[in-house]
C-alpha cells in the first residue's frame, strides 16, 4: 500500500505554528523589534561574562547541554529540510506560499508529546534551539542592529550558527531519529552536517535514521525500491552531478540491475569510509592525539558504570511514513449566473515537495 499524504491534523497544526512564527519574525525585522533583540542579547552576553554578543551566540551553539533532553526522557529527535508549497502558508523569502518541513516536524513532535510526554523533539523545541530561534539572526534588521557585516554579523555567519547547533543536536541524539525530507539536498545543513553526524553517532547510526517521507513519487519503481531506502537516502545525493556521491534517479531503471546495485553499494561504502575518517579526525582533534602518535602513559580508564547499565526504557514515538504533500480539499464550484445553481467538488492541484534554496534550506 502506498504511503498516505501528510494527515490533515498535522497540516492544520503546522500551518498554525508557521503563521505564529512568521508574525514573530515580522516583528523582529522592524527597527524597534530588532533593537529590542539586540539590547537583550547585549545584556545576556554581558551577564554571562562574554566580551561580545557574537562570542555568546557561538558558544550557545556548541554547548551540548542546551540540546540534550531532560533527564529521564528519551525523545525521538526530528530533523528537517526543504518544504512543501501550500496556498495557506506564509510567504517565504522567494515570495512563495511555502510550508517548511520544520513546522510539519514540530506539529508531529507536539502531537507525539500529547500522546506520550517526552517522546519527541525538534531542534527548535530544545532549550538552546528556542533561544537561538528567538534571536532571528536571518532577519536583516536584527543583524544590522547587532553591528552588521562589518562586525561579522552576516547571513553566512547566521547560517553557520544554525549549522553548528544542528551538529551539536545530532551529536546529542540517541536512538531512532526522524528526517522530515524526501532527500538530502547538497546545499542543506541536513546533508552537510546532520546526516554525517548521525551516521557517526554510536547512539544512532545508519540503522536508526528514518525518513518521514517516502521516496519522490516521480521516481521509477526501481529507483524508489533501491534508492528510496532510509540507508541509501541518508548517504547519497540526487541533485548535483558535479559533486561526489551523486546517483541519477531518472536513468536508474535503464541500467543493468546487477551493475547499478554494485555501483550503489560502492557509493554507500565510500560515504561510510569518508564519514568514519571524519569522525576519527574529530576525535584526534579533541584529544590532542595526532594520527599515528603513541597513546599517553598510564592506564586506560575503564568503561563507566553508567555506560555499562541497561539503557532506560524509551518513550514510544510513532515514526511516520508519509507521501510528501497534502490531501486535496474539495471546494465548492458554482455554474455561471445564467445557468441553474449546482454544487460540485473540484480538488485543487496537489502541493508538491520542493527543494528550496536560501533560507528555506534546513
Amino acid at each position: 500500500m502506498s504511503p498516505q499524504p501528510i494527515p490533515k491534523y498535522i497540516e492544520r497544526l503546522a500551518l498554525q505554528i508557521a503563521g505564529e512564527e512568521a508574525e514573530r519574525a515580522r516583528v523582529a525585522n522592524t527597527l524597534e523589534g530588532a533593537q529590542e533583540i539586540a539590547d537583550r542579547l547585549e545584556a545576556e552576553s554581558a551577564a554571562a561574562g562574554f566580551t561580545s554578543v557574537k562570542e555568546y551566540i557561538e558558544d550557545l551553539t556548541r554547548r551540548p547541554e542546551g540540546v540534550t533532553p531532560a533527564e529521564g526522557t528519551h525523545p525521538a529527535s526530528a530533523f528537517w529540510s526543504h518544504g512543501t508549497e501550500h496556498p495557506q502558508a506564509p510567504l517565504n523569502w522567494n515570495n512563495e506560499h511555502f510550508l517548511e518541513n520544520r513546522y510539519i516536524a514540530e506539529a508531529w513532535a507536539r502531537t507525539q508529546n500529547n500522546r506520550v510526554e517526552g517522546s519527541a523533539q525538534t531542534l527548535e523545541t530544545t532549550s538552546a534551539g528556542r533561544r537561538l530561534n528567538s534571536m532571528y539572526l536571518f532577519q536583516d534588521q536584527v543583524r544590522e542592529a547587532l553591528g552588521g557585516e562589518t562586525d561579522g554579523y552576516s547571513y553566512t555567519w547566521a547560517r553557520e550558527c544554525w549549522g553548528n547547533i544542528s551538529q551539536t543536536y545530532a551529536e546529542a541524539a540517541d536512538g531512532p531519529v526522524v528526517v522530515f525530507a524526501e532527500t538530502a539536498h547538497t546545499r542543506s545543513i541536513l546533508y552537510r552536517d546532520e546526516l554525517p553526524t548521525l551516521h557517526a553517532n554510536q547512539h544512532v547510526g545508519l540503522e536508526n535514521i528514518n525518513f518521514a517521507y517516502s521516496a519522490p513519487q516521480g521516481w521509477s519503481s526501481e529507483a524508489r525500491a533501491e534508492l528510496g531506502t532510509n540507508e541509501v537516502r541518508a548517504q547519497v545525493q540526487v541533485d548535483d552531478p558535479s559533486l561526489p556521491h551523486y546517483v541519477d534517479p531518472a536513468v536508474y531503471a535503464t541500467q543493468d540491475p546487477a551493475v547499478r546495485r554494485a555501483a550503489l553499494d560502492a557509493e554507500c561504502a565510500s560515504v561510510t569510509a569518508e564519514r568514519t575518517a571524519r569522525t576519527e579526525h574529530a576525535k584526534h582533534a579533541e584529544t590532542g592525539i595526532a594520527s599515528g602518535a603513541t597513546e599517553p602513559d598510564g592506564p586506560v580508564p575503564a568503561t563507566s558504570e553508567v555506560q555499562a547499565e541497561e539503557p532506560a526504557p524509551r518513550s514510544a514515538a510513532h515514526i511516520p511514513v508519509w507521501q510528501v504533500g497534502f490531501k486535496p480539499t474539495p471546494v465548492k464550484m458554482e455554474t455561471a449566473p445564467s445557468g441553474p445553481m449546482a454544487e460540485s467538488t473540484a480538488p485543487p492541484e496537489p502541493a508538491l515537495g520542493k527543494q528550496t534554496s536560501g533560507t528555506g534550506l534546513g
